[in-house]
Protein backbone atom coordinates (compact mmCIF):
# COMPACT_ATOMS: atom_id res chain seq x y z
CA UNK A 1 0.00 0.00 0.00
CA UNK A 2 1.34 3.96 -0.84
CA UNK A 3 0.69 6.25 0.89
CA UNK A 4 0.68 10.05 0.28
CA UNK A 5 2.75 11.40 3.17
CA UNK A 6 2.86 15.11 4.80
CA UNK A 7 6.28 15.64 5.26
CA UNK A 8 6.14 18.53 7.59
CA UNK A 9 3.42 17.48 9.81
CA UNK A 10 5.44 14.30 10.55
CA UNK A 11 8.51 15.65 11.51
CA UNK A 12 6.14 18.56 13.43
CA UNK A 13 4.60 15.73 15.01
CA UNK A 14 7.33 13.92 15.70
CA UNK A 15 9.46 16.92 17.78
CA UNK A 16 6.62 17.81 19.69
CA UNK A 17 6.16 14.14 20.57
CA UNK A 18 9.88 13.84 21.86
CA UNK A 19 9.50 17.74 23.62
CA UNK A 20 6.36 15.88 25.68
CA UNK A 21 8.11 12.78 26.16
CA UNK A 22 10.86 15.11 28.15
CA UNK A 23 8.16 17.21 29.87
CA UNK A 24 6.92 14.09 31.05
CA UNK A 25 9.96 13.09 32.55
CA UNK A 26 11.12 16.45 33.88
CA UNK A 27 7.50 16.45 35.60
CA UNK A 28 7.77 13.16 37.13
CA UNK A 29 11.46 13.55 38.22
CA UNK A 30 9.97 16.61 40.36
CA UNK A 31 7.43 14.58 41.71
CA UNK A 32 9.45 12.51 43.25
CA UNK A 33 9.40 9.40 40.19
CA UNK A 34 12.67 7.99 39.65
CA UNK A 35 12.23 7.65 36.14
CA UNK A 36 14.92 7.44 33.09
CA UNK A 37 15.96 10.53 31.52
CA UNK A 38 16.59 9.66 27.86
CA UNK A 39 17.51 13.39 27.20
CA UNK A 40 20.44 13.43 29.94
CA UNK A 41 21.49 10.17 28.57
CA UNK A 42 22.07 11.55 25.15
CA UNK A 43 23.16 14.69 25.98
CA UNK A 44 25.94 13.07 28.49
CA UNK A 45 27.30 11.31 25.57
CA UNK A 46 28.69 14.29 24.06
CA UNK A 47 29.21 16.21 27.36
CA UNK A 48 29.92 13.69 29.58
CA UNK A 49 30.54 15.99 32.85
CA UNK A 50 28.53 18.88 31.42
CA UNK A 51 25.83 20.92 33.50
CA UNK A 52 22.07 20.32 32.50
CA UNK A 53 22.53 23.44 30.70
CA UNK A 54 25.19 22.34 28.44
CA UNK A 55 24.06 18.62 27.90
CA UNK A 56 20.26 19.27 27.62
CA UNK A 57 20.78 21.28 23.78
CA UNK A 58 22.45 18.35 22.07
CA UNK A 59 20.07 15.67 24.08
CA UNK A 60 16.68 17.01 23.25
CA UNK A 61 18.54 17.92 19.51
CA UNK A 62 19.34 13.87 19.21
CA UNK A 63 16.06 13.05 20.57
CA UNK A 64 14.13 15.19 18.57
CA UNK A 65 15.84 13.79 15.55
CA UNK A 66 14.87 10.00 16.37
CA UNK A 67 11.26 11.51 16.95
CA UNK A 68 11.22 12.86 13.89
CA UNK A 69 12.37 9.67 12.28
CA UNK A 70 9.81 7.66 14.16
CA UNK A 71 7.10 9.95 12.82
CA UNK A 72 7.69 9.26 9.10
CA UNK A 73 8.07 5.57 10.06
CA UNK A 74 4.60 5.73 11.54
CA UNK A 75 3.15 8.11 8.48
CA UNK A 76 4.31 5.99 5.65
CA UNK A 77 3.94 2.59 7.54
CA UNK A 78 1.07 2.59 10.19
CA UNK A 79 -0.97 5.87 10.12
CA UNK A 80 -4.57 4.74 9.23
CA UNK A 81 -4.43 1.02 8.64
CA UNK A 82 -6.77 0.61 11.60
CA UNK A 83 -10.38 2.44 11.95
CA UNK A 84 -8.85 3.72 15.57
CA UNK A 85 -8.92 7.32 17.03
CA UNK A 86 -5.87 8.80 15.88
CA UNK A 87 -4.09 9.03 19.50
CA UNK A 88 -4.68 5.35 19.77
CA UNK A 89 -3.35 4.74 16.70
CA UNK A 90 0.07 6.67 17.84
CA UNK A 91 -0.29 4.86 21.10
CA UNK A 92 -0.55 1.42 19.41
CA UNK A 93 2.36 2.05 17.28
CA UNK A 94 4.14 3.77 20.34
CA UNK A 95 4.73 -0.02 21.06
CA UNK A 96 7.55 -0.69 18.54
CA UNK A 97 10.04 1.84 19.21
CA UNK A 98 9.99 0.81 23.16
CA UNK A 99 10.70 -2.53 22.35
CA UNK A 100 13.71 -1.92 20.27
CA UNK A 101 14.17 0.70 22.90
CA UNK A 102 14.25 -2.26 25.44
CA UNK A 103 16.12 -4.37 23.99
CA UNK A 104 18.51 -2.46 21.66
CA UNK A 105 18.90 1.59 22.79
CA UNK A 106 19.01 1.44 26.48
CA UNK A 107 21.45 -1.67 26.40
CA UNK A 108 23.66 0.33 23.97
CA UNK A 109 23.72 3.62 26.18
CA UNK A 110 24.70 1.56 29.06
CA UNK A 111 28.02 0.53 27.41
CA UNK A 112 28.64 3.78 25.89
CA UNK A 113 28.24 5.31 29.50
CA UNK A 114 30.54 2.38 31.11
CA UNK A 115 34.38 3.93 32.40
CA UNK A 116 36.14 0.70 31.39
CA UNK A 117 37.29 0.54 27.82
CA UNK A 118 36.79 -3.57 28.16
CA UNK A 119 33.96 -5.23 29.80
CA UNK A 120 33.14 -8.81 30.64
CA UNK A 121 29.17 -9.38 28.78
CA UNK A 122 26.89 -12.15 30.28
CA UNK A 123 23.14 -11.86 30.72
CA UNK A 124 23.02 -10.76 34.13
CA UNK A 125 25.10 -7.58 33.19
CA UNK A 126 22.46 -7.35 30.02
CA UNK A 127 18.89 -7.51 32.66
CA UNK A 128 20.73 -5.21 35.12
CA UNK A 129 20.23 -2.71 32.62
CA UNK A 130 16.49 -2.81 32.68
CA UNK A 131 15.55 -2.16 36.23
CA UNK A 132 11.76 -1.36 36.84
CA UNK A 133 11.97 2.01 36.98
CA UNK A 134 13.75 2.37 33.84
CA UNK A 135 11.20 0.41 32.81
CA UNK A 136 8.47 2.17 33.58
CA UNK A 137 10.09 5.79 32.09
CA UNK A 138 10.42 4.28 29.14
CA UNK A 139 7.21 2.79 28.36
CA UNK A 140 5.45 6.09 29.99
CA UNK A 141 7.70 7.98 28.08
CA UNK A 142 6.99 6.35 24.62
CA UNK A 143 3.59 6.27 25.18
CA UNK A 144 3.22 10.19 25.54
CA UNK A 145 5.08 10.25 22.47
CA UNK A 146 3.22 7.98 20.98
CA UNK A 147 -0.17 9.82 21.74
CA UNK A 148 1.17 12.96 20.62
CA UNK A 149 2.04 11.85 17.46
CA UNK A 150 -1.33 10.17 16.86
CA UNK A 151 -2.65 13.70 17.85
CA UNK A 152 -0.81 15.67 15.42
CA UNK A 153 -0.55 13.63 12.21
CA UNK A 154 -4.04 13.50 10.68
CA UNK A 155 -5.45 13.56 7.14
CA UNK A 156 -2.27 14.00 5.16
CA UNK A 157 -4.33 15.23 2.73
CA UNK A 158 -6.51 17.95 1.91
CA UNK A 159 -6.75 21.42 4.00
CA UNK A 160 -9.36 23.37 6.04
CA UNK A 161 -11.98 25.06 3.67
CA UNK A 162 -11.39 28.56 5.32
CA UNK A 163 -7.20 27.86 4.96
CA UNK A 164 -6.79 27.91 1.28
CA UNK A 165 -3.26 26.22 -0.33
CA UNK A 166 -0.57 28.13 -1.71
CA UNK A 167 -0.83 27.49 -5.28
CA UNK A 168 2.52 27.86 -7.27
CA UNK A 169 0.35 28.22 -11.21
CA UNK A 170 1.60 31.66 -11.65
CA UNK A 171 3.86 31.85 -14.52
CA UNK A 172 7.30 30.54 -14.60
CA UNK A 173 10.25 31.61 -16.27
CA UNK A 174 12.74 29.44 -18.59
CA UNK A 175 10.39 26.67 -18.76
CA UNK A 176 10.35 23.92 -21.54
CA UNK A 177 8.33 24.53 -24.59
CA UNK A 178 6.34 21.96 -25.98
CA UNK A 179 8.03 21.03 -30.43
CA UNK A 180 4.40 21.78 -32.04
CA UNK A 181 1.36 23.87 -31.70
CA UNK A 182 -1.76 21.34 -30.91
CA UNK A 183 -3.45 20.30 -34.22
CA UNK A 184 -6.44 19.02 -33.97
CA UNK A 185 -8.72 16.88 -36.86
CA UNK A 186 -12.48 18.05 -36.43
CA UNK A 187 -14.26 15.16 -36.44
CA UNK A 188 -11.80 12.78 -35.60
CA UNK A 189 -12.73 10.20 -32.57
CA UNK A 190 -11.83 11.05 -29.37
CA UNK A 191 -8.94 9.46 -27.83
CA UNK A 192 -9.31 11.04 -23.65
CA UNK A 193 -7.74 11.37 -20.34
CA UNK A 194 -8.24 13.37 -17.27
CA UNK A 195 -6.97 15.22 -14.55
CA UNK A 196 -8.36 14.04 -11.53
CA UNK A 197 -9.92 17.02 -9.96
CA UNK A 198 -12.54 16.26 -7.36
CA UNK A 199 -12.72 18.46 -3.86
CA UNK A 200 -16.09 17.42 -2.05
CA UNK A 201 -15.83 18.46 1.34
CA UNK A 202 -15.97 16.21 4.26
CA UNK A 203 -16.33 16.70 8.53
CA UNK A 204 -19.58 18.43 7.84
CA UNK A 205 -17.69 20.74 5.45
CA UNK A 206 -14.83 21.53 7.32
CA UNK A 207 -12.68 19.87 5.25
CA UNK A 208 -11.46 19.80 1.65
CA UNK A 209 -10.59 16.98 -0.54
CA UNK A 210 -8.68 18.45 -3.54
CA UNK A 211 -7.45 15.52 -5.59
CA UNK A 212 -5.34 18.03 -7.69
CA UNK A 213 -3.40 19.43 -4.39
CA UNK A 214 -2.97 15.94 -3.52
CA UNK A 215 -1.80 14.43 -7.02
CA UNK A 216 0.53 17.81 -7.31
CA UNK A 217 -0.79 18.85 -10.38
CA UNK A 218 -0.77 22.48 -9.13
CA UNK A 219 3.09 22.18 -8.76
CA UNK A 220 3.25 19.94 -11.76
CA UNK A 221 0.95 21.17 -14.47
CA UNK A 222 3.22 20.98 -17.31
CA UNK A 223 4.55 18.15 -16.89
CA UNK A 224 1.58 16.53 -16.76
CA UNK A 225 -0.03 17.88 -19.73
CA UNK A 226 3.10 17.14 -21.43
CA UNK A 227 2.56 13.72 -20.32
CA UNK A 228 -0.75 13.79 -21.75
CA UNK A 229 0.41 14.75 -25.47
CA UNK A 230 3.54 11.93 -24.91
CA UNK A 231 0.29 9.13 -24.76
CA UNK A 232 -1.55 10.61 -27.63
CA UNK A 233 -4.63 11.81 -26.68
CA UNK A 234 -6.58 14.09 -28.69
CA UNK A 235 -8.59 15.59 -25.49
CA UNK A 236 -7.88 15.92 -21.86
CA UNK A 237 -11.17 15.94 -19.04
CA UNK A 238 -9.65 19.04 -17.20
CA UNK A 239 -11.30 20.76 -14.20
CA UNK A 240 -9.95 23.97 -13.11
CA UNK A 241 -10.81 24.24 -9.07
CA UNK A 242 -13.96 26.28 -8.77
CA UNK A 243 -13.80 26.38 -5.19
CA UNK A 244 -10.07 28.26 -5.50
CA UNK A 245 -10.99 30.58 -8.22
CA UNK A 246 -14.37 31.61 -7.64
CA UNK A 247 -13.88 33.93 -4.91
CA UNK A 248 -17.30 35.62 -4.06
CA UNK A 249 -20.11 36.90 -6.18
CA UNK A 250 -19.02 38.58 -9.35
CA UNK A 251 -14.77 37.96 -7.58
CA UNK A 252 -12.80 35.28 -9.66
CA UNK A 253 -8.57 34.60 -9.53
CA UNK A 254 -8.42 33.36 -13.18
CA UNK A 255 -4.84 33.85 -12.31
CA UNK A 256 -4.64 30.84 -10.88
CA UNK A 257 -4.99 29.19 -14.30
CA UNK A 258 -4.36 31.61 -17.26
CA UNK A 259 -0.87 29.80 -17.87
CA UNK A 260 -2.29 26.75 -17.69
CA UNK A 261 -5.42 27.08 -19.68
CA UNK A 262 -3.03 28.99 -22.22
CA UNK A 263 -0.75 26.18 -22.95
CA UNK A 264 -3.72 23.76 -23.56
CA UNK A 265 -5.12 26.36 -26.01
CA UNK A 266 -1.45 26.77 -28.14
CA UNK A 267 -0.13 23.22 -27.38
CA UNK A 268 -3.21 20.69 -26.48
CA UNK A 269 -4.74 18.16 -25.94
CA UNK A 270 -7.78 20.32 -26.68
CA UNK A 271 -10.09 20.41 -23.10
CA UNK A 272 -13.66 18.98 -22.20
CA UNK A 273 -13.43 21.59 -19.45
CA UNK A 274 -15.16 20.26 -16.04
CA UNK A 275 -16.64 23.01 -14.63
CA UNK A 276 -18.02 21.89 -11.34
CA UNK A 277 -16.66 18.64 -9.83
CA UNK A 278 -18.42 17.26 -6.68
CA UNK A 279 -17.93 20.56 -4.62
CA UNK A 280 -18.69 24.40 -4.92
CA UNK A 281 -16.78 27.08 -3.02
CA UNK A 282 -17.59 27.09 0.73
CA UNK A 283 -19.40 30.84 0.81
CA UNK A 284 -21.79 28.72 -1.53
CA UNK A 285 -22.55 25.84 1.37
CA UNK A 286 -23.42 22.73 -0.40
CA UNK A 287 -25.83 21.35 -2.55
CA UNK A 288 -28.82 21.67 -0.70
CA UNK A 289 -28.73 25.10 -1.27
CA UNK A 290 -30.88 26.78 -4.37
CA UNK A 291 -28.38 29.71 -4.72
CA UNK A 292 -26.15 26.73 -6.20
CA UNK A 293 -27.30 26.86 -9.64
CA UNK A 294 -27.53 30.88 -10.16
CA UNK A 295 -24.00 30.84 -8.99
CA UNK A 296 -22.55 28.16 -10.91
CA UNK A 297 -24.28 30.58 -14.51
CA UNK A 298 -22.79 33.37 -13.23
CA UNK A 299 -19.06 31.07 -12.93
CA UNK A 300 -19.40 29.50 -16.26
CA UNK A 301 -20.63 32.66 -18.28
CA UNK A 302 -17.57 34.19 -16.80
CA UNK A 303 -15.15 31.16 -17.87
CA UNK A 304 -16.90 31.13 -21.16
CA UNK A 305 -15.83 34.39 -21.99
CA UNK A 306 -12.25 34.75 -20.51
CA UNK A 307 -11.64 31.46 -22.67
CA UNK A 308 -13.75 31.96 -25.70
CA UNK A 309 -11.70 28.88 -27.50
CA UNK A 310 -12.93 26.65 -25.48
CA UNK A 311 -15.22 23.80 -27.30
CA UNK A 312 -15.91 21.03 -24.98
CA UNK A 313 -18.02 21.78 -21.48
CA UNK A 314 -18.91 19.31 -18.76
CA UNK A 315 -20.76 21.77 -16.67
CA UNK A 316 -22.08 19.91 -13.78
CA UNK A 317 -20.11 15.66 -13.51
CA UNK A 318 -21.90 13.16 -12.16
CA UNK A 319 -24.82 15.04 -11.02
CA UNK A 320 -26.13 11.53 -9.82
CA UNK A 321 -23.21 11.00 -7.99
CA UNK A 322 -22.82 13.67 -6.48
CA UNK A 323 -26.34 13.73 -5.02
CA UNK A 324 -26.18 10.67 -3.64
CA UNK A 325 -22.86 10.83 -2.04
CA UNK A 326 -23.75 14.47 -0.71
CA UNK A 327 -27.29 13.93 0.48
CA UNK A 328 -28.24 9.81 0.19
CA UNK A 329 -25.23 8.36 1.60
CA UNK A 330 -23.92 10.92 3.76
CA UNK A 331 -20.14 11.02 2.48
CA UNK A 332 -19.50 14.55 1.49
CA UNK A 333 -20.61 17.91 1.22
CA UNK A 334 -24.12 18.12 3.51
CA UNK A 335 -23.60 14.68 4.60
CA UNK A 336 -27.12 13.93 4.88
CA UNK A 337 -29.14 10.24 4.23
CA UNK A 338 -32.62 11.50 3.49
CA UNK A 339 -34.83 10.85 0.13
CA UNK A 340 -35.83 14.81 0.12
CA UNK A 341 -32.75 15.86 0.61
CA UNK A 342 -31.20 13.43 -2.82
CA UNK A 343 -33.95 15.18 -4.88
CA UNK A 344 -33.27 18.24 -3.79
CA UNK A 345 -29.78 17.87 -4.34
CA UNK A 346 -30.44 16.49 -7.81
CA UNK A 347 -32.51 19.59 -9.02
CA UNK A 348 -30.02 22.00 -7.89
CA UNK A 349 -27.48 20.04 -9.83
CA UNK A 350 -30.04 19.69 -12.75
CA UNK A 351 -30.86 23.41 -12.53
CA UNK A 352 -27.46 24.45 -12.32
CA UNK A 353 -25.81 22.41 -15.22
CA UNK A 354 -29.28 23.52 -17.55
CA UNK A 355 -28.29 27.29 -16.58
CA UNK A 356 -24.62 26.94 -17.24
CA UNK A 357 -25.16 25.39 -20.66
CA UNK A 358 -27.62 28.42 -21.41
CA UNK A 359 -24.29 30.69 -20.32
CA UNK A 360 -21.62 29.17 -22.10
CA UNK A 361 -24.13 29.10 -25.28
CA UNK A 362 -24.86 33.17 -24.74
CA UNK A 363 -20.68 33.52 -25.26
CA UNK A 364 -19.71 30.18 -27.90
CA UNK A 365 -23.24 29.06 -30.12
CA UNK A 366 -21.02 25.98 -31.07
CA UNK A 367 -20.43 24.61 -28.00
CA UNK A 368 -20.19 21.11 -27.26
CA UNK A 369 -21.76 19.22 -23.61
CA UNK A 370 -20.72 16.32 -22.54
CA UNK A 371 -22.64 15.50 -19.79
CA UNK A 372 -20.63 12.72 -17.35
CA UNK A 373 -22.84 10.65 -16.05
CA UNK A 374 -22.07 7.28 -13.32
CA UNK A 375 -23.48 4.17 -15.10
CA UNK A 376 -25.37 2.43 -12.45
CA UNK A 377 -27.03 -0.82 -12.36
CA UNK A 378 -28.86 -2.80 -9.67
CA UNK A 379 -29.63 -6.15 -9.91
CA UNK A 380 -32.30 -8.05 -7.68
CA UNK A 381 -30.85 -11.28 -5.53
CA UNK A 382 -34.24 -13.37 -6.06
CA UNK A 383 -37.76 -12.92 -6.88
CA UNK A 384 -38.67 -11.01 -3.45
CA UNK A 385 -41.07 -8.42 -4.19
CA UNK A 386 -39.68 -6.45 -1.76
CA UNK A 387 -36.37 -6.94 -2.95
CA UNK A 388 -37.06 -6.16 -6.29
CA UNK A 389 -39.13 -2.87 -5.62
CA UNK A 390 -35.73 -1.97 -4.11
CA UNK A 391 -33.72 -2.67 -6.72
CA UNK A 392 -36.71 -0.60 -8.90
CA UNK A 393 -36.32 2.16 -6.75
CA UNK A 394 -32.37 2.24 -7.42
CA UNK A 395 -32.65 2.06 -10.94
CA UNK A 396 -34.95 5.31 -10.97
CA UNK A 397 -32.74 6.98 -8.84
CA UNK A 398 -29.85 6.60 -11.44
CA UNK A 399 -31.66 8.03 -14.35
CA UNK A 400 -33.19 11.30 -12.72
CA UNK A 401 -30.67 13.87 -13.06
CA UNK A 402 -30.38 12.43 -16.50
CA UNK A 403 -34.28 12.72 -16.90
CA UNK A 404 -34.66 16.24 -15.96
CA UNK A 405 -31.81 17.12 -17.94
CA UNK A 406 -32.97 15.57 -21.33
CA UNK A 407 -36.77 16.26 -21.00
CA UNK A 408 -37.49 12.36 -20.36
CA UNK A 409 -40.79 11.67 -18.41
CA UNK A 410 -40.36 9.87 -15.41
CA UNK A 411 -42.01 7.14 -13.89
CA UNK A 412 -45.32 7.40 -12.12
CA UNK A 413 -43.68 6.20 -9.09
CA UNK A 414 -40.78 8.57 -9.01
CA UNK A 415 -43.20 11.46 -10.85
CA UNK A 416 -45.80 10.92 -7.20
CA UNK A 417 -42.61 11.03 -5.01
CA UNK A 418 -41.81 14.56 -6.60
CA UNK A 419 -45.10 15.95 -6.22
CA UNK A 420 -45.18 15.11 -2.79
CA UNK A 421 -41.82 16.91 -1.57
CA UNK A 422 -43.01 20.11 -4.00
CA UNK A 423 -41.29 19.41 -7.23
CA UNK A 424 -43.58 19.19 -9.56
CA UNK A 425 -43.72 22.68 -11.17
CA UNK A 426 -40.02 22.51 -11.03
CA UNK A 427 -40.30 19.07 -13.13
CA UNK A 428 -42.68 20.34 -15.21
CA UNK A 429 -40.24 23.20 -16.56
CA UNK A 430 -37.84 20.46 -17.29
CA UNK A 431 -39.60 18.53 -19.19
CA UNK A 432 -40.43 22.04 -21.65
CA UNK A 433 -36.96 22.19 -22.56
CA UNK A 434 -35.45 21.07 -25.51
CA UNK A 435 -31.51 20.10 -24.57
CA UNK A 436 -28.72 21.46 -26.86
CA UNK A 437 -28.08 19.54 -30.53
CA UNK A 438 -24.10 19.17 -29.86
CA UNK A 439 -24.56 17.17 -26.45
CA UNK A 440 -22.65 14.11 -25.99
CA UNK A 441 -24.04 11.60 -22.85
CA UNK A 442 -20.83 10.45 -20.87
CA UNK A 443 -21.47 7.06 -19.91
CA UNK A 444 -18.58 6.07 -17.02
CA UNK A 445 -18.34 2.60 -15.67
CA UNK A 446 -15.86 1.13 -13.26
CA UNK A 447 -16.05 -2.35 -11.84
CA UNK A 448 -18.41 -1.10 -8.78
CA UNK A 449 -20.94 0.37 -10.80
CA UNK A 450 -23.35 -3.18 -10.79
CA UNK A 451 -24.91 -3.70 -7.11
CA UNK A 452 -26.74 -6.40 -6.33
CA UNK A 453 -29.55 -6.29 -3.85
CA UNK A 454 -29.45 -8.45 -1.25
CA UNK A 455 -32.06 -10.60 0.79
CA UNK A 456 -30.96 -7.98 3.70
CA UNK A 457 -31.40 -5.25 1.12
CA UNK A 458 -27.91 -4.19 0.99
CA UNK A 459 -26.38 -3.19 -1.94
CA UNK A 460 -22.98 -5.35 -2.68
CA UNK A 461 -20.89 -4.64 -5.82
CA UNK A 462 -21.01 -7.82 -8.45
CA UNK A 463 -17.85 -6.66 -10.22
CA UNK A 464 -17.63 -6.48 -14.03
CA UNK A 465 -21.16 -8.98 -14.59
CA UNK A 466 -22.92 -7.64 -17.77
CA UNK A 467 -20.52 -5.45 -18.30
CA UNK A 468 -20.36 -1.21 -20.19
CA UNK A 469 -21.51 -2.89 -23.61
CA UNK A 470 -25.10 -3.97 -21.54
CA UNK A 471 -25.09 -0.79 -19.26
CA UNK A 472 -24.79 1.55 -21.33
CA UNK A 473 -26.75 0.22 -24.10
CA UNK A 474 -30.08 0.52 -21.20
CA UNK A 475 -28.47 4.55 -21.31
CA UNK A 476 -28.69 4.41 -25.04
CA UNK A 477 -32.26 2.85 -25.16
CA UNK A 478 -33.45 5.36 -22.98
CA UNK A 479 -32.09 8.63 -24.10
CA UNK A 480 -30.97 8.54 -27.67
CA UNK A 481 -28.08 10.59 -27.50
CA UNK A 482 -24.65 10.58 -28.80
CA UNK A 483 -22.48 8.69 -26.56
CA UNK A 484 -18.98 8.29 -25.07
CA UNK A 485 -16.95 6.17 -22.49
CA UNK A 486 -16.27 8.97 -20.16
CA UNK A 487 -13.93 7.19 -17.28
CA UNK A 488 -12.88 3.82 -16.47
CA UNK A 489 -10.15 2.59 -14.85
CA UNK A 490 -9.00 -0.35 -12.62
CA UNK A 491 -7.32 -0.39 -8.78
CA UNK A 492 -5.32 -3.42 -9.58
CA UNK A 493 -2.71 -1.76 -11.01
CA UNK A 494 -1.14 -5.05 -12.35
CA UNK A 495 -4.72 -5.73 -14.30
CA UNK A 496 -4.89 -2.68 -15.76
CA UNK A 497 -4.13 -3.29 -19.28
CA UNK A 498 -6.58 -6.17 -19.29
CA UNK A 499 -9.30 -3.93 -17.99
CA UNK A 500 -8.50 -1.34 -20.79
CA UNK A 501 -9.24 -3.65 -23.51
CA UNK A 502 -12.36 -5.23 -22.57
CA UNK A 503 -13.73 -1.79 -21.87
CA UNK A 504 -12.17 -0.68 -25.49
CA UNK A 505 -13.72 -4.15 -27.47
CA UNK A 506 -17.11 -2.69 -25.62
CA UNK A 507 -16.84 0.60 -27.40
CA UNK A 508 -15.88 -1.35 -30.41
CA UNK A 509 -18.87 -3.42 -29.85
CA UNK A 510 -21.76 -0.90 -29.09
CA UNK A 511 -20.54 0.85 -32.44
CA UNK A 512 -20.53 -1.94 -34.61
CA UNK A 513 -24.46 -2.09 -33.03
CA UNK A 514 -25.16 1.33 -34.50
CA UNK A 515 -25.21 3.48 -31.57
CA UNK A 516 -23.47 6.80 -32.24
CA UNK A 517 -20.21 6.46 -30.06
CA UNK A 518 -17.47 9.46 -30.57
CA UNK A 519 -15.02 8.65 -28.04
CA UNK A 520 -12.99 7.04 -25.08
CA UNK A 521 -11.55 7.73 -21.94
CA UNK A 522 -8.89 5.98 -19.43
CA UNK A 523 -9.35 8.10 -16.01
CA UNK A 524 -7.15 9.62 -15.26
CA UNK A 525 -3.50 10.85 -16.32
CA UNK A 526 -1.92 9.93 -13.05
CA UNK A 527 -2.53 7.82 -9.80
CA UNK A 528 -5.49 9.34 -7.25
CA UNK A 529 -5.18 9.38 -4.00
CA UNK A 530 -8.37 8.15 -1.40
CA UNK A 531 -10.76 6.73 -3.78
CA UNK A 532 -11.18 3.64 -2.81
CA UNK A 533 -13.16 4.55 -0.21
CA UNK A 534 -14.38 6.93 -1.68
CA UNK A 535 -12.56 10.34 -0.44
CA UNK A 536 -14.46 9.43 2.55
CA UNK A 537 -11.88 9.87 4.71
CA UNK A 538 -8.10 11.97 4.49
CA UNK A 539 -5.98 8.71 4.78
CA UNK A 540 -3.55 9.54 1.78
CA UNK A 541 -3.31 6.13 0.01
CA UNK A 542 -2.34 5.95 -3.05
CA UNK A 543 -4.83 4.29 -5.62
CA UNK A 544 -2.81 2.89 -8.53
CA UNK A 545 -5.27 3.49 -11.35
CA UNK A 546 -3.31 5.94 -13.28
CA UNK A 547 -1.22 6.12 -16.71
CA UNK A 548 1.51 7.30 -14.48
CA UNK A 549 2.46 7.21 -11.16
CA UNK A 550 3.03 9.85 -8.58
CA UNK A 551 6.84 10.10 -9.94
CA UNK A 552 4.99 10.29 -13.51
CA UNK A 553 6.73 7.36 -14.12
CA UNK A 554 4.51 5.09 -16.93
CA UNK A 555 2.44 2.05 -15.60
CA UNK A 556 1.93 -0.74 -17.96
CA UNK A 557 -1.76 0.22 -18.67
CA UNK A 558 -0.28 4.00 -19.98
CA UNK A 559 2.48 1.96 -22.13
CA UNK A 560 -1.05 -0.16 -23.27
CA UNK A 561 -2.95 3.33 -23.97
CA UNK A 562 -0.27 4.65 -26.12
CA UNK A 563 -0.24 1.11 -28.33
CA UNK A 564 -4.35 1.66 -28.45
CA UNK A 565 -4.08 4.77 -29.63
CA UNK A 566 -1.47 4.36 -32.59
CA UNK A 567 -3.16 1.40 -33.64
CA UNK A 568 -6.53 3.07 -33.88
CA UNK A 569 -6.49 6.80 -34.69
CA UNK A 570 -5.69 6.64 -38.48
CA UNK A 571 -7.97 3.57 -39.29
CA UNK A 572 -10.65 5.12 -41.72
CA UNK A 573 -13.32 4.96 -39.16
CA UNK A 574 -11.17 6.44 -36.24
CA UNK A 575 -9.79 9.19 -38.13
CA UNK A 576 -13.07 10.68 -39.39
CA UNK A 577 -15.63 9.77 -36.79
CA UNK A 578 -18.99 10.51 -38.50
CA UNK A 579 -21.19 10.68 -35.31
CA UNK A 580 -18.81 13.30 -34.13
CA UNK A 581 -18.55 15.19 -37.79
CA UNK A 582 -22.55 15.11 -37.72
CA UNK A 583 -22.21 16.62 -34.15
CA UNK A 584 -19.91 19.51 -34.73
CA UNK A 585 -21.38 20.59 -38.27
Amino acid sequence: MLRVVAFKKAILAGVVGAFAWDATSRILSVAGVPVLDLVRELGTLVVPDGRPIEWWPPGILAHALVGAGWALFYAYFFWGRFRWPPAIQGLAFSAIPALLATLIVIPQLELMHLPEHAVRLDWRWYLGGLEQTKLVGLLVGHAVFGLTVGAIYTRPVGYPVDRRPNLRCAARRNRSRPRGKRTQRDGAFIFATGIECSYPTIDRGRWRRDEMDGIRHYDVWQQDFALAREIGVSHLRYGPPLHLIYDAPGSFRWELIDEAMADLAEYGPEPIVDLCHFGVPDWLGNFQNPGVAPALSEYASAFAHRYPWVRFYTPVNEMYVCARMSALDGVWNEQLQDEAAFITAAFNLTSASVRMTDAILTARPDAVFVNSESSEFYQPCCPDPEIEALAAIENERRFLPLDLLYAREVSDAMLDRLKEDGWEDDYRGFMARKAPRRTILGVDYYEWNEKLIDQDGRKRALGELFGWYVIASQYWERYRRTMMHTETNRIDASDAPRWLWRQWHNVQLLRRAGVPLVGFTWYSLTDQIDWGIALSEAEGTVDPVGLFDLNRDPRAVGLSYFHLINMHRDRPEYRECGALMELLA
